[in-house]
């Protein structure tokens, strides 16, 4: 997978973060997985939780969001 821009990813973030909290919550990131056939950009959603979340709160800050794609 290659990298995004950060537009890109601060554009992916927005889109799932619907509730405007500035974190994605897993309920937030099953939704989108549940319409995206449960990938973000090729990678699969747990491994994404397991890999993006580096302070395991079970939450997605667009610090860590950026880290991972960026």
């Amino acid at each position: 997978m290659g990298k995004m821009t950060e537009a890109e990813v601060e554009a992916v973030f927005a889109s799932i973060d619907t509730d405007g909290s500035g974190e994605i919550r897993l309920r937030e990131l099953r939704d989108y997985g549940l319409a995206n056939d449960g990938t973000l950009d090729g990678v699969k959603l747990a491994d994404f939780v397991r890999a993006a979340d580096t302070d395991g709160d079970r939450r997605i800050s667009l610090t860590e969001f950026k880290s991972y794609f960026a």
